[in-house]
């Protein structure tokens, strides 16, 4: 043990600091706590009434002969007999005397069950759990050591169905709603399905079981009379599905009919409608009396502008030439949507070749009076005046425009070409 004044080292018998003077029983006393009882003794031995008596360790001021210390400033306060600079900061007692405290007390010990215990514990449980279960089951008429018992066996308990949250019954009545509309849409294959959803979600809904039984045979039968028709169709000469080619074939039958046409203000595309006779977008041509024609197999060609429709964006050019391919033009009511279509032209006037883009055919869309096929077969520049050909090698339109939003980017998958039923009443006009 150290001082704590001046960190002198106290010897074990010692009750006052050999350096600075300072009492025993007034340091710090450092405890270990091991978790044993133990009997705490402090022993204060203390003389400051003022006696003389040279085996007492301090004396009073008042009395010694000493010069009084500096510091002794109250009464009461004393320095020890063999210094002159302690002051014990104002500890006196009136007598001498022992003053014993004896504390015992037992620290507190946390209390962990080790492994060994918890396992008891468990094994204690477990067999309590089984005695009780075997009690239950022999009152209840249950077999327990091979002998049966005497009650009589109960009956199987009945299923019982889970309960519908009025969520599910919600949901389900909103799918029986949209299979209705369904039905008056004609989409009765959807209406079955949203219908079936309903019962999964609710299966007591009498409404969605009452709809599937009126529903699914009239579906059954409509399937079967169009599946017939469009076997039908298909067999019968001409049908939709006669005269189909690949596309490769399709573009085959065209391409030599397609030509490059140059102005003094733009370059475009067009097609050969009759023998001497070229149909191309008004806005290729402008304003220009003459095109330059120039043909598949190379020969350039100086055309004189016949007609223009600045409406439909129309323009015929005629040729001194004969003998050119003529495409066949086809009537562009008979698509359906879904049908093929395939542009050529010449897009932003490469070098070569023209090109070929390929999509379906949409609707047919009225816009400021002129009638459009729309596809999504991608447009460019240059591609304007070309031809928009079917599958069966046909062509049903005039590639125009493509639309663009508010900050003048296209808008992707809306292309439009002039009906073709606008081109031929127009070549009517012009003689032979």
């Amino acid at each position: 043990m150290y001082c704590t004044a001046c960190g002198t080292a106290l010897l074990a018998d010692a009750r006052f600091c050999t350096r600075c003077g300072r009492p025993r029983d007034t340091q710090a006393v450092t405890t270990v706590d091991d978790g044993k009882p133990r009997e705490r003794v402090i022993d204060v031995i203390l003389d400051f009434s003022g006696s003389k008596n040279p085996a007492r360790p301090g004396t009073s001021i008042a009395e010694s002969d000493a010069p009084a210390h500096p510091e002794a400033t109250r009464w009461g306060d004393v320095v020890p007999a063999n210094r002159t600079n302690y002051r014990p900061d104002g500890i006196g007692l009136a007598n001498p005397r022992i003053v014993t405290a004896s504390d015992r007390y037992t620290p507190p010990v946390s209390k962990r069950a080790t492994a060994g215990q918890t396992i008891t514990v468990m094994v204690v449980l477990f067999a309590l759990l089984a005695w009780a279960g075997n009690l239950s089951a022999t009152r209840n008429g249950a077999t327990r050591d091979g002998q049966a018992g005497s009650a009589s066996p109960q009956p199987p308990a009945t299923a019982v169905p889970a309960p519908v949250s009025n969520e599910a019954k919600a949901e389900a009545v909103a799918l029986l709603g949209s299979a209705i509309y369904k039905v008056e849409e004609g989409n009765l294959a959807l209406a079955i399905e949203q219908a079936r959803q309903a019962q999964e979600k609710w299966p007591a809904y009498a409404d969605a079981a009452n709809f599937l039984a009126d529903i699914t045979p009239k579906a059954t039968a409509t399937a079967a009379a169009m599946q017939a028709k469009a076997t039908a169709v298909a067999a019968a000469p001409g049908g939709s599905a006669a005269g189909l080619l690949s596309e490769r074939d399709a573009i085959a039958r065209v391409l030599p009919s397609v030509v490059h046409i140059a102005t003094n203000s733009s370059v475009g595309t067009g097609y050969v409608v009759r023998d001497n006779l070229i149909a191309t977008n008004a806005h290729v041509v402008s304003t220009n009396p003459t095109a330059e024609i120039r043909t598949q197999d190379g020969k350039t060609l100086i055309g004189q502008v016949v007609a223009r429709d600045a409406k439909q964006d129309i323009a015929l050019i005629k040729v001194s030439a004969s003998r050119l391919p003529v495409v066949t033009l086809a009537n562009s009511k008979s698509l359906r949507p879904g049908d093929t279509l395939m542009a050529v032209g010449y897009a932003l006037d490469l070098r070569g070749g023209p090109s070929i883009t390929r999509g379906v055919y949409s609707t047919h869309r009225t816009m400021q009076g002129v009638t459009y096929v729309q596809t999504d077969a991608p447009l460019n520049p240059g591609n304007s005046g070309g031809p928009l050909v079917s599958l069966k090698g046909e062509v049903v339109g005039m590639n125009t425009m493509g639309l663009k939003n508010d900050f003048g980017t296209d808008v992707r998958g809306l292309y439009f070409a002039v009906a073709i039923e606008a081109i031929q009443a127009i070549v009517t006009t012009i003689p032979k």
